[in-house]
């Protein structure tokens, strides 16, 4: 059996300046808000057609700003079948991937929880351990104006794969999460009794992902190496 691709992207957000706290806030409405790159485009256009002239241009200019990206999904996918659709789904990844560098913390946050192809629980799609409904506002405000670093991790599996293993619903990645919270602290160096988390499902295409946000109460706490992104929990 062939083993599932997964990719995770890591970041943070920083703390401070009044600057700081506005581009957490704009962050959190990003990721609430930001509709998908090109739709109308594709809805003139054969999906399957070649990448038009300008999607290649965004493409060799966002690649060149987040050369990462050549480790995604979607940029193997494209690069294997340079289509109209996959250079969208590319666009929109990366994007997405560094929606905390083009905003803020606080319309990042929104962006989650209300971007097409979230998966809402009630108005939205925030969702962290607790069963009570999240206050939107409240979370992106309380996010913004933490005062110390916020990190932001992207998970991302194939669709096939999404299916086959069950986590193309928001309720199996947030039973993910909580199972494996105390693992998520230990790699942040985030004693668990101080650890929050907020997350939102996205139900995309091709790649279906989750967005999960990470901090301590305490803002002298979180640190994340690399070994800790690579080591499974």
């Amino acid at each position: 059996m062939a083993l599932s691709q997964i990719i995770v992207t890591s970041r943070y957000l920083k703390s401070g300046t009044q600057k700081s706290k506005n581009k957490r806030r704009n962050y959190t409405k990003y990721i609430a808000t930001r509709e998908t790159v090109e739709v109308r485009e594709q809805n003139t256009i054969n999906r399957n057609n070649n990448a038009t002239k300008n999607q290649k241009q965004l493409l060799n200019d966002l690649l060149l700003d987040f050369p990462e990206a050549k480790r995604y999904l979607e940029y193997e996918d494209y690069t294997a079948n340079p289509t109209v659709e996959n250079a969208s789904e590319l666009i929109s990844m990366i994007i997405e991937r560094n929606a905390d560098v083009i905003g803020n913390r606080q319309n990042f946050v929104g962006y989650m929880a209300m971007r097409p192809g979230v998966q809402k629980r009630g108005s939205h799609g925030l969702f962290n351990e607790k069963d009570k409904p999240i206050i939107l506002d409240r979370a992106a405000n309380e996010i913004a104006n933490h005062k110390g670093n916020v990190w932001s991790h992207v998970v991302s599996l194939r669709r096939e794969d999404a299916v086959r293993l069950g986590y193309d619903n928001s309720e199996v990645w947030r039973e993910l999460v909580k199972r494996h919270i105390s693992d998520i602290a230990k790699a942040q160096r985030i004693p668990l009794c101080n650890l929050k988390w907020y997350a939102a499902f996205h139900d995309t295409t091709h790649h279906p992902h989750i967005h999960l946000l990470v901090y301590s109460t305490n803002p002298k706490q979180g640190f994340l190496t690399t070994k800790g992104i690579d080591n499974p929990v």
